[in-house]
């Protein structure tokens, strides 16, 4: 038996297909409809894939900026309704500072002075807290940690030791 060369799949009378006449021609028009309708099919899936996972990327974007907002809302709702107590509890630290410059008096008059010059700056402090809101506080205290880092931090870590031991004398009593 002969094995078959290309002439007797190309040879006169049949196709590039191997396929002799119509039989051919047909079967490779209906091979590139199926082709074009599977590429149609492939975009019209990957649009609507697309589309979905925009739609579920907008939807994720949408709930966390909701849970945002409601976290946000309820810490500044939680700041508001504490800051009043923390103004009285500074105007308290400045009273007994006022008490204690007014013992020393009689043995340090100048030192007396500057203390009760401070107790005097940190009652403002506690009326500036409770006259504004949290949003302005929080602007104030922006400013004054780009004016002045070394006294920002400084108030910071006095503030850090005032509130420990507030919240042990808490917890003790």
């Amino acid at each position: 038996m002969d094995t078959p060369t290309t002439d007797d799949f190309t040879g006169p009378g049949n196709n590039e297909n191997g396929w002799r006449g119509n039989e051919g021609a047909e079967r490779a028009e209906t091979s590139k409809e199926a082709l074009g309708k599977l590429k149609t099919s492939a975009a019209e899936t990957a649009s609507h894939l697309k589309n979905a996972a925009a739609s579920v990327s907008n939807d994720a974007k949408d709930y966390a900026g909701s849970v945002a907002a409601d976290a946000a809302g309820a810490f500044k709702e939680a700041v508001e309704s504490n800051k009043t107590a923390g103004a009285d509890a500074i105007a308290n630290i400045a009273h007994s500072v006022k008490d204690a410059a007014d013992g020393i008096e009689k043995q340090a008059p100048q030192v007396a002075s500057m203390v009760r010059n401070a107790a005097e700056g940190v009652e403002r402090i506690s009326t500036d807290i409770r006259d504004r809101n949290v949003g302005e506080l929080l602007d104030s205290v922006t400013k004054f940690a780009q004016r002045q880092p070394a006294a920002f931090f400084g108030v910071g870590i006095l503030a850090g030791v005032v509130l420990t031991r507030i919240m042990r004398s808490a917890d003790r009593s």
